[in-house]
Order: C-alpha cells, then structure tokens, then sequence
C-alpha cells in the first residue's frame, strides 16, 4: 500500500538542523521517504528533479498537503516493488514495506538511543544524516561521519535506456537530461557547501604557502639586471623598495655589429633592436657624402632626404595623429625655422626645406634666416619655402608668439644674444638638425637629428636625444670611406640611438 502515497504532498519536520520539507512523494520505505519538487523550509532546492531521501530516524513530524488540482506526478506502476537490500537493513523491511504509511514505524528521538541512523541521499548528490545536510557523499565520508556510521548513504541509480532511447523511470528520461545532471552535481559539489560545512572552519594556511614562493631568488635577479648602485647595495634586501619601472625581470637584448670601421671609434650607440652603430669623425662623414654627389646624389636630394626625416621627428613631438586632426583646427600647432646662416648656405637650407614640408602638412611655419648682398651658391630653397604663403623674415619681432617647437638648424654653436634671449622666452621644445657636437651654448636641445652615422664626442647632455636619418647612401660609397655598412634602420627611416655605457 506504499504506492498510495506516491504522488501526494508531504510536509515533514525533521530534527534538528534539518529544518523542515516540503515536496511531493516519490517513494516510501520503512526506512526513508523520498521527495521531488522538494523546498526546504520554503526555499526550492536548485533544480526541480532533485530527489531528498529522509531517513525515518531523523523525522519529526509529518502532514499530509492538499494538492492542488493541477499537481499530478507520473509515475509508472511497478505491480511489485523490489526492495534494495543493504548489509545492515533489517530483514523484516521487506515485508512492512506494503504496509500503509501510518502503519509505518516513524520513531521519534527517545527510539534512535544507541541506533546508527542511516543516511539519506539526494538526486543532487546531497546526503542527510540526524538532521545534518551534507551537500556530496564525498563530503560527508570526508567529515568523518561515515566511519562512526556503519550504514553508507544510499546512492540513487537511474534506470537504464531501453531500446526505444527511453528510460523506465519519469526523471532522466534522456541523455540530455542526465547530462544536465551531471553538470549540475559537478557544480553542487564544487560551489555547494553550506556556511555550516565543518571546512568552513579551517583557515587558509598564508604562511605555509607562502614559503613555497623565494623571494629572495627573484630580488637577487632583478638587482642582477640593474646597474650598480653603491647607494642601494647599503640598504638591507628586507627594507630595499623598487620602482616601477625595476620591479621587473627582462632580458637585454641581443648587441650586433653589423658595421664595422678600419680606426678606433670614440664612442658606440645601439638601436633599440640591439644593433651596436659606430660612431665617425666628421670628415669621414663629408667622405661618404662627397662620393655620393659626385655619382648623381647631389646635395639638393640628400637635403630633401635629411628635411623628411626631420619632418616625421617633428610631427611626432607636436602629438602626432593625437593633435594634427581636422577636429583640433582650433590650435593648431606654431612652429618657428631659426636659420642664423645666410639663407644661401647649405645647413640653412636643410631647415628652410624642412619648414616646406612641414607647411605642406598644413602647419603654421615661420622662417627666420639672415639675409646677405652676396651669393656664395646658387639655392631656390627659399622661394620655395615663400611659395607656400608662409612667413620668413629676418627681424625676429615679426616672428610669432605661442610657438609649439622651434627648429634650429644652425653651423654655429653660439647664437646671437638675442635670438638665444627669444628662444629661452618662448619656452618651446628644440629640435636640432645635426647641430655641433657639444651642443649650442647657454640652450637646451630636446631631439638631435644626424644624418649617416653619430659624430664622434657627441654630448648627450646637451644635444638631447639622439635620432639617425637615412640618406640612402648605397654601401659602396661607405666601402670606400674605410666602413663596412649594413644598414641598422630596418623598417624604419629614422631610428634612435642609445649611447653604450
């Protein structure tokens, strides 16, 4: 008479902390009663086809609930259920199992004195036990319950496929399904552990683990890599802070020579690829360039080359795509050619063809040259530069104010007391092109441009930082200046250069 009670709704109190149950019968036994549907005091239990075994040592109190009219439960009809026989059942379940439910012995706690109470189980994969809920079998064997408790938690075997693809029972009647309850278990017993759950209360043992990780090997590493510091090496490793900017392991990267000189070079530079570049007297340099313009590189194309350079260093420090926009119109960038040479000698040139293109780009450019009664050469530099409406002059008060970079293109390494008083006034970034060696007195450059190869001596200090322009020497015109010449620029036309400490 048990299948009577299939199908209908239960309330059940168990002890405590059990708390109280809620669902609709699936199956009844003198030991448990199993639930589907089930709420546990009035909370659903994450996924409607999960089965709560109870076990009848931990219930309370029962009540049968109305059901409403629309609550119906399809099982099939098992003419004769077949027991599930464990060692430690009693022998006479079986036959008080077709006995009705208020015929079934539901002892309170007084009975369960010196009993071992069998645990139940859940669809989910949870299991109970004397009111206590234990969201996996593994985690209830692992609480050490299990092995005071003779009897093991009962798992819940679903029935098998038959032929037709179906399953014999009402849950799981697919494959579908009983992957989604396998996920589902997965999950339950990785995120499913109560706040009540014993390993709760173990604490996250920090100091254990962290001794896993030496520190110690990671600072010797990094202080490896950095350059010595008499400083630092005084202060103690437990105390010693790092910047941002040394808090990190990287290696250096790998240094070619891909040019070589036939005499001692004063200084060498490397790329940021890691190619090392020699530096040259200047007069090798004049070799190198003097060869090429007497094969057709004439001196009008190499300014043209040395001016592009340029022009790409100096959209890069006015911002570059960040500032030079139709948008931004409105401040639109200034910049000022100081060319203190006569305007027909060739550094002025290199700045005045420079000031062309940059006006081309459609920047505001002014020229100041010094004009003179004579012609040492022949240069339309400046008639150019006049033809695309911008300004040169040689009275620096007609020059513009708000200036956003001056270049200087000058052979001199002194200015005049005023063009360095009205430079030093409009607080602009100076970007040089191939200025002296040791810079120009009593001024501050932010970027040096050269062309070929670095001068030898060149002072970091003040010619700033330091870029190379491709000129597009071929390499014989090198071989014969005494220079085996591999080109270090790569992909690039301008690239800078570091000096080797």
């Amino acid at each position: 008479m048990s299948d009577n009670w299939v199908g209908k709704s239960i309330s059940i109190t168990c002890s405590s902390p059990g708390g109280v149950f809620q669902g609709t019968i699936k199956e009844v036994s003198p030991e448990f009663i199993t639930l589907v549907r089930a709420f546990r005091n009035g909370v659903p239990v994450a996924k409607p086809d999960t089965e709560i075994s109870i076990a009848s040592v931990n219930i309370v109190n029962l009540e049968l609930l109305p059901a409403p009219p629309s609550s119906h439960l399809n099982t099939n009809a098992i003419s004769k259920p077949t027991p599930i026989k464990h060692p430690n059942f009693a022998a006479t379940a079986s036959s008080q199992e077709t006995g009705s439910l208020g015929k079934l012995p539901i002892p309170g706690p007084s009975r369960v004195t010196g009993k071992s109470s069998s645990p139940s189980t859940t669809g989910g994969g949870g299991v109970m036990n004397n009111g206590k809920f234990y969201t996996s079998k593994q985690h209830y064997e692992n609480s050490g319950f299990a092995a005071r408790n003779p009897s093991k938690p009962m798992d819940i075997a679903y029935p098998a496929k038959n032929n037709g693809g179906n399953t014999n029972g009402s849950y799981g009647k697919n494959e579908r399904k009983n992957k989604q309850r396998r996920q589902y278990n997965s999950k339950n017993e990785t995120f499913g552990t109560p706040v009540d759950d014993p390993m709760m209360d173990e604490d996250f043992d920090f100091e254990k683990n962290l001794a896993l990780f030496d520190k110690q090997a990671i600072w010797d590493e990094i202080d490896a890599t950095q350059k010595p510091d008499l400083l630092r090496q005084t202060v103690p490793a437990q105390r010693r802070k790092y910047r941002h900017d040394e808090n990190i392991i990287t290696a250096e990267p790998t240094q070619l020579r891909q040019i070589e000189v036939d005499y001692n070079s004063s200084r060498d530079y490397v790329t940021s690829e890691g190619l090392i570049v020699p530096s040259i007297p200047l007069i090798v340099r004049n070799r190198v360039q003097t060869a090429a313009e007497a094969l057709g590189l004439t001196w009008e194309r190499q300014c043209d080359t040395l001016a592009r350079g340029t022009t790409e260093i100096a959209l890069q420090l006015l911002g570059g795509g960040r500032r030079l926009v139709p948008n931004n119109s409105h401040q639109w960038p200034t910049i000022v050619v100081i060319c203190e040479e006569p305007y027909n000698d060739k550094k002025s040139d290199i700045g005045i063809c420079t000031g062309r293109q940059l006006a081309t780009q459609g920047l505001k450019v002014a020229a100041y040259v010094r004009e003179v009664t004579y012609l040492s050469r022949s240069s339309q530099e400046l008639d150019l530069f006049s033809a695309t409406g911008s300004l040169h002059t040689n009275n620096l008060k007609e020059l513009p104010t708000g200036v956003d970079l001056i270049i200087l293109s000058v052979r001199s390494p002194i200015l005049t007391p005023a063009l360095l008083k009205w430079i030093n006034e409009s607080r602009a970034s100076v970007l040089a092109i191939d200025p002296p060696v040791h810079g120009i007195s009593q001024l501050q450059i932010k970027v040096s441009i050269f062309p070929i190869l670095p001068l030898d001596d060149i002072n970091r200090h003040t010619c700033g930082k330091l870029y190379l322009c491709n000129m597009g020497i071929p390499d014989k015109f090198f071989r014969e200046a005494g220079i085996t010449y591999k080109s270090p620029f790569g992909h690039k036309f301008v690239i800078p250069i570091h000096l080797v400490d």
